[in-house]
């Protein structure tokens, strides 16, 4: 078995819910609290796979206000995976999807992503449909809510899986 280490990027828009999923996967923890990234935050968190061993993920919680945007190139360099996150209750964060999946194109074109819908939770100020999500890319798609949890440990394995999958495919 083999140990390895991944750099993993969240990308989207402010307000999305990037740093919520992240702490809830992580820490197991919510806040009701909204404050903004202002560049990018690490946390890490270790799996471990019968088949594989030790999977370590470095993740890089990367700011979406526009100032943080301009250092994409610097942020994804080295990226082993990137979550892209949408606000289900948002239409103008799927309509942004075009943004972070250029900024992905560009500067990490060969990783592998998975594409999440978050705030399942706010399912009565639903702007965003499963549909929606669904036409906007061919790339796995996840609905999830921090708040309750909901899917979010799935999200986590599937991108870790695919990590090792392409590193073991280079």
């Amino acid at each position: 078995m083999t140990d390895y280490g991944f750099k993993l990027v969240f990308l989207g828009d402010e307000g999305v819910g990037k740093s919520s999923l992240i702490v809830r996967y992580v820490k197991n923890t919510f806040s009701n609290k909204y404050i903004s990234t202002l560049g990018v935050d690490f946390l890490t968190k270790e799996l471990k796979f019968d088949e594989v061993g030790l999977v370590k993920l470095i993740i890089w919680d990367i700011g979406g206000q526009e100032t943080w945007k301009k250092k994409l190139n610097l942020y994804l360099k080295g990226s082993d995976g990137a979550v892209i996150v949408v606000d289900l209750t948002r239409k103008q964060t799927l309509d942004d999807l075009k943004f972070w999946f250029g900024a992905l194109e560009k500067y990490a074109p060969n990783i592998p992503r998975i594409l999440v819908g978050n705030k399942t939770d706010l399912n009565n100020q639903r702007k965003i449909s499963s549909d929606d999500l669904n036409n906007k890319s061919t790339i796995k798609k996840f609905e999830t809510s921090a708040k309750t949890g909901d899917t979010v440990e799935k999200i986590f394995i599937e991108i870790s899986e695919m990590m090792v999958e392409n590193t073991i495919k280079k």
